[in-house]
């Protein structure tokens, strides 16, 4: 492939006979070297020709040309031909050289060593326009380097300060966390202490009420058993039910407001003095006999940890069918744990007072209660702890399903539904009819799932 040359001649002799004698050159002619600025393209060749007239032309008009040359500031300066006359002494060409010329011509021009020489400078021009291009890459490759150099260093600089401000955090996390431990075992240890402190306190308290008020010894603690026994029964939690013992043990602690002499007299005489000293109760002790539940409430209100057993024992008084103490509550209006815990207070009185009392004479004593007193649904399961517990063995009792029960058969406790509805009382012998009648509710109204009666 042909090289295409762009060659500008300064001088005063012009060699068109180039440009029409080789299409792939461009020639461009001017007089000197200053109107090299006027030209709007850049050249590859400038073919300078200043013995055109003087063929020993000094050294300093040489020089001139060259300098005239070199004042544009070429970015990538164009190849410098000088054209020489043939009989120019060898030595003249090599100072040419020295001066800064790229190749001596001869006069005549010949295009086909122009060609040549310029493929060889223009190579050369080409090598230096890539290293320009590297060079100008490779710096702005430095300048990014410098600058991420900068920018990893603030980048340093901050996760220094981070590091310092982290490990800062962290002793100070340490020390919070070894302060939230100290305050943890501090509190478990209050707790504990204050655990410890309601238990001594409650079994000084219910000590007093042992000595002082109960007729029968262990009487507040059995009452709590049986009232554990029927809250566990009827799904209360086990928070509940240790707040149902309490309760059944210091039930009586507004009894400890009564009359020393009533209290002495009851207490060293037993139930006869108990009931000849109610003919001679004073007005103060009446009142107290009624409202001792709210009173006991109130001492045991004021006892850190003994609010819910207090909130029980407030309402032991409370009758369901509204006729009770304090506020004449009636039925579900009256708390669940209140019920409860009057129910076992009931059937402990009952068996205390009636020693020689059967089994079946404490159940039938518990049946006018049912209604009035009691809760119906608590009083079902009162009758079976009292089967279960307080003489069952002796009448043989055994628990079968509704769909087991059969003409002949006797009910050992009365039979209720799951909602409190009484269907049956205790010792109802049932009859086909009697049965119907169970099944008949059993659909609507589910009763208990076992039904207890004697073998």
């Amino acid at each position: 492939m042909a090289l295409r040359l762009s060659i500008l001649y300064v001088g005063l002799r012009c060699p068109r006979e180039l440009a029409s004698a080789t299409p792939h050159l461009s020639l461009t002619c001017v007089n000197t070297p200053d109107a090299i600025k006027f030209q709007k393209h850049r050249s590859d060749v400038v073919l300078m020709d200043p013995f055109v007239h003087d063929n020993e032309i000094g050294p300093e008009k040489v020089r001139s040309w060259f300098d005239s040359f070199r004042s544009h500031n070429f970015r990538f300066s164009p190849a410098l031909f000088v054209i020489v006359p043939e009989e120019i002494k060898k030595s003249v060409r090599l100072s040419l050289m020295e001066s800064g010329a790229d190749q001596v011509l001869d006069w005549p021009l010949d295009t086909r060593e122009i060609e040549v020489k310029a493929k060889s400078v223009l190579d050369k021009l080409h090598l230096e326009q890539a290293l320009f291009s590297k060079t100008g890459s490779l710096e702005k490759s430095f300048r990014y380097l410098d600058r991420f150099k900068r920018e990893l260093k603030e980048v340093k600089d901050e996760l220094l300060e981070d590091k310092s401000n982290l490990n800062i955090a962290l002793k100070q996390i340490q020390q919070m966390s070894e302060e939230r431990r100290r305050l943890k075992q501090s509190l478990l240890d209050i707790r504990t202490q204050m655990a410890e402190d309601m238990e001594g306190f409650g079994y000084i308290l219910y000590t007093l009420i042992r000595q002082r008020v109960e007729l029968n010894r262990g009487h507040g603690e059995r009452v709590g058993k049986i009232a554990c026994f029927v809250a566990a029964q009827m799904g209360l939690s086990e928070k509940q039910l240790e707040d149902m013992s309490t309760a059944g043990m210091l039930h009586e602690t507004g009894l400890l407001f009564l009359s020393k002499d009533y209290i002495c007299e009851s207490v060293s005489g037993g139930e006869e003095a108990a009931q000849r000293s109610d003919n001679f109760l004073t007005t103060y002790d009446q009142t107290m006999i009624v409202q001792f539940p709210v009173k006991g409430a109130e001492l045991l209100s004021h006892c850190r940890g003994f609010e819910r057993p207090a909130a029980i024992i407030r309402s032991l008084n409370e009758n369901v069918d509204g006729t009770g103490y304090p506020d004449g509550l009636k039925r579900q209006h009256i708390p669940l744990t209140s019920r409860i815990l009057a129910a076992a207070d009931e059937l402990e009185t009952l068996r205390e007072n009636n020693g020689a009392f059967g089994i079946q004479d404490l159940l039938s004593g518990l049946e006018p209660l049912i209604g009035t007193r009691l809760d119906p649904l608590v009083a079902g399961w009162l009758e079976k702890y009292a089967v279960l517990h307080l003489g069952g063995d002796m009448l043989k009792v055994r628990g079968v399903g509704v769909e087991q029960l059969k003409p002949g058969m006797v009910l050992s406790a009365t039979l209720f539904t799951q909602t409190g509805t009484k269907l049956l009382p205790a010792g109802q012998t049932l009859t086909q009819q009697a049965i119907d009648k169970i099944i008949q509710y059993h659909r609507a109204y589910p009763v208990d799932e076992t039904v207890y009666i004697k073998v």
